[in-house]
């Protein structure tokens, strides 16, 4: 089993009768039908549909958590403060608090056949543990409670997310992309039934009109690659690296590529060729 504290999030708790009324319009899926003891997939986005962030959504009953990217945790609940009004909504970062995974060892990637819009969670020993649609367990809690950190088991768990087709958000990669190009409408980040949210209208056309024209991609490279790194194509602009981990030959990156630029040869800034080895979209050539 690789089990480590994930640095990479931090915890905002919401409370206030109105918070699940006042996230059901702000992030893109339907918080409102989430039952306690659930948890979700979201995306908070511009008015433009770019995501902002993408987190996990957990009703604990008397509060809901959204777990995200650390460095955007501040900007996030400072721009949702902006848009309470009236709405009896409070928000706080946890700073004692944050994430980590169990992973079974030799689990193999697991990408989403379905979008899951919700799935359960227990809490046990004052941790909230959720089974992952891609076969991970995420554990939300106080920091001193959570497994400790281990480096290889955090690499490990970051590749199981990559090849599985799952990404992150974080501030290099922010307004960046739109839902679908980070693959939320597959796994079950956007729920297309439910009422307004920022972006909605722009990710509900591109969603019914086929208009996005990047997806994600899993890149291997015999370099390393930083999150917001540019994917090249003959040196023009083809795509951006959303996540990378270390791996035998180099890194694998899950980046944000065009769909024309799929079957091209890719490299980063310095020249290092990307090899693609799994897409998450139709590409063009496919069509």
């Amino acid at each position: 089993m690789q089990t480590s504290l994930l640095p990479f999030f931090g915890v905002i708790r919401v409370t206030g009768d109105d918070r699940a009324a006042f996230l059901h319009g702000q992030l893109s899926n339907h918080i409102e039908d989430l039952a306690e003891g659930q948890a979700c997939y979201a995306t908070y986005n511009t008015p433009k549909g770019r995501v902002i962030a993408n987190m996990i959504v957990a009703n604990c009953g008397g509060d809901i958590l959204l777990v995200l990217a650390k460095d955007l945790a501040e900007a996030v609940a400072k721009r949702l403060r902006m848009f309470v009004l009236r709405a009896k909504a409070t928000f706080e970062i946890l700073k004692t608090h944050g994430a980590a995974c169990h992973l079974a060892d030799g689990l193999a990637p697991q990408p989403a056949a379905e979008p899951h819009l919700a799935f359960g969670f227990t809490v046990s020993d004052g941790l909230i543990e959720i089974p992952l649609p891609h076969g991970g367990v995420f554990l939300i809690g106080e920091t001193a409670a959570l497994p400790a950190y281990d480096a290889a088991a955090e690499n490990t768990w970051k590749l199981h997310e990559i090849r599985s087709g799952y990404p992150w958000i974080s501030a290099a990669t922010k307004e960046s992309c739109v839902a679908q190009m980070l693959n939320q409408h597959t796994i079950g980040g956007v729920h297309f039934r439910k009422g307004c949210y920022p972006g909605q209208e722009i990710i509900a056309r591109a969603q019914y009109r086929g208009q996005v024209k990047r997806g994600l991609a899993v890149l291997a490279s015999p370099a390393p690659q930083a999150e917001g790194a540019a994917v090249l194509q003959d040196a023009a602009e083809a795509g951006i690296v959303i996540n990378s981990a270390a791996d035998a030959e180099g890194s694998l990156s899950l980046a944000v590529i065009k769909h024309s630029a799929a079957a091209a040869p890719l490299a980063d800034a310095a020249g290092n060729p990307f090899a693609q080895q799994a897409i998450f979209f139709a590409s063009e050539t496919a069509e």
